[in-house]
């Protein structure tokens, strides 16, 4: 055309009717939608900057974990920020993580009562709190500080009241202070 301009342009009434400047930018907001008919966008920017931005599926891959595929798996550690995790199934294998619920009926931590042993694997069970009961557990520092060990190994830090029972079996005294038989 010559760097000639076709002027006095009607506006299109189909698909393959030419079109003005005007036309063309009264359509091309930022509110409309556009419709890709099941196509897609290819070569889009690898390094996303805005949130509105299209990126690429092998980005989203590598940065989202996929809800419905158990292959994806996290890259690290989750600060979940004193939040929740809810909405948990029912655990199916050792992995997996349970409820609070279900940890509590199997468990029964908050003051019920346990049966059967655990396995502790070589494990120990450590902090302790003070015994209340008879039968509580102690830490062997409480034991060493609270009682005497029968091999002698530690020291006695008050009297022996022996509550009318006899001491016996007492060895010959070596020292002036050594009880006698």
């Amino acid at each position: 055309m010559n760097q000639k301009a076709i002027k006095n342009v009607l506006s299109p009434t189909e698909e393959g009717d030419a079109a003005t400047k005007g036309y063309v930018d009264s359509k091309s907001t930022d509110e409309s939608d556009l419709d890709m008919r099941g196509h897609s966008v290819r070569n889009v920017n690898q390094d996303p900057i805005h949130e509105d931005e299209a990126v690429p599926k092998q980005w989203i891959e590598e940065n989202f974990l996929n809800r419905h595929s158990s292959a994806s798996a996290m890259a690290r550690d989750s600060n979940m920020d004193t939040h929740h995790v809810s909405y948990l199934g029912a655990p199916e294998q050792n992995h997996h993580a349970a409820t609070k619920g279900y940890a509590d009926a199997k468990l029964s931590l908050l003051g019920g009562s346990m049966q059967g042993g655990i396995g502790m694997a070589g494990n120990r069970i450590s902090h302790l709190g003070e015994p209340e009961q008879s039968n509580d557990a102690v830490r062997l520092s409480y034991a060493n500080e609270f009682y005497l060990k029968r091999d002698g190994t530690n020291w006695m830090r008050g009297p022996l009241h022996a509550g009318g029972f006899q001491v016996i079996r007492v060895g010959n005294p070596c020292e002036e202070q050594d009880a006698v038989n």
